[in-house]
């Protein structure tokens, strides 16, 4: 994994509320960078935003 990558998952490590499950995937892309683990952890981080568990991201109900 390169330094920016590792960087970014490093910043939003520290923006979710609850990171546990966050870190597990991680720890699978780490031990194999697949695009279907990363697709794991996308899809992860897009759950937590709706579910309002990223601190300083808000989701918004659709009108």
């Amino acid at each position: 994994m390169d330094k920016q990558m590792f960087d970014k998952l490093e910043e939003m490590r520290g923006l979710l509320t609850e990171p546990e499950a966050f870190n597990r995937l991680v720890a699978k892309y780490e031990a194999d960078p697949t695009e279907e683990n990363l697709r794991e952890i996308i899809d992860l981080v897009t759950l937590e935003v709706a579910k309002g568990n990223v601190r300083g991201w808000k989701s918004t109900p659709e009108s």
